[in-house]
């Protein structure tokens, strides 16, 4: 042995495709625990939620800056048209998503949301900026089947009303998507500043227009609403991030489609949804579109 003690294992290399892929990876299984926290959190205001969430968020992309000795300023340094899309595309897309959680099984809510690639797809489409091959169409037709599975007559009572409300919000996260591909700009990490002016405004919305009610403070679902915004919100983007830019992308972006079925499991393990024949019938139509969708994509 010698004098300076044994010589200490080399620690793989983060920014190896394989070991970047892997972190990468990881935030599909993060993204996949957002719907349990989101109907946890329904013990709370809706909006105050959302606001708790989302500055939960701007503190977890603060503290990614801080750990890594980049200088914090640069992440608020986000041109408006971008940092406005975002913000309309954050609030729209999760503020819909938990209003919809109040009129609709979470099952079903959360892997109609998911049909936001399919919408993206033909965003881009009709405004002539990639035309979809075959498999994207394809997609496009089981994935909406699926939504047309979902609306039969023999739904849940009220059931509609929240899934319509869970379909705009996927069309308001497809509509961020196809346009954020038109307009760049920003930090790498400019989810951050959004979250935080996400966070004001949604709290800004809350005491102007929510309803005087009375409302627990259930230690449960406060947690979620940080657990959600810090993970889902703020970690899991990170993990991506790392994982896009060092490692293997079509095998992330396979990945990234296993996330509706993953947080759909976790809902129904946790038992916040029951799996019914409607679940797993129009559920299963989504996500064959999201595949069919995701291969069409990658050959093209």
């Amino acid at each position: 042995m010698s004098a300076g003690g044994p010589a200490r294992a080399a620690l793989p290399d983060p920014r190896n495709a394989r070991v970047a892929t892997v972190i990468g990876g990881g935030a599909v299984f993060v993204w996949s625990t957002a719907a349990s926290f989101a109907v946890i959190g329904l013990a709370m205001p809706p909006l105050l939620f959302l606001a708790g969430a989302f500055g939960s968020a701007f503190l977890a992309f603060l503290a990614a800056r801080i750990i890594r000795g980049r200088p914090v300023l640069r992440m608020l340094a986000v041109p408006l048209p971008v940092l406005g899309l975002m913000v309309l595309g954050f609030l729209g897309h999760n503020g819909f998503y938990i209003a919809a959680l109040r009129f609709a099984p979470a099952a079903q809510v959360n892997l109609i949301s998911y049909l936001w690639p399919l919408l993206m797809v033909l965003f881009l489409a009709v405004a002539g900026i990639a035309r979809p091959t075959r498999l994207q169409v394809l997609g496009s037709l089981l994935g909406f089947g699926g939504l047309a599975w979902f609306l039969a007559p023999d739904a849940t009572d009220g059931s509609p009303i929240g899934l319509l409300l869970a379909l705009v919000a996927a069309l308001c996260f497809a509509a961020y998507s196809a346009l954020r591909s038109r307009i760049a700009g920003g930090p790498p990490d400019a989810a951050g500043a959004a979250c935080g002016v996400a966070a004001i405004v949604a709290l800004a919305l809350h005491f102007a227009f929510a309803a005087p009610t009375a409302w627990t403070l259930d230690p449960t679902a406060i947690l979620a609403m940080v657990l959600i915004g810090v993970g889902p919100m703020g970690l899991a983007n990170v993990l991506w991030d790392h994982g896009v830019r060092y490692g293997d992308g079509r095998v992330l972006a396979t990945l990234a489609y296993l996330t509706p079925l993953l947080s759909t499991v976790l809902l129904v393990v946790f038992g916040l949804a029951v799996l019914t024949s409607q679940v797993v019938i129009g559920g299963g139509l989504v996500l064959a579109g999201i595949i069919l969708s995701a291969a069409g994509a990658r050959r093209r």
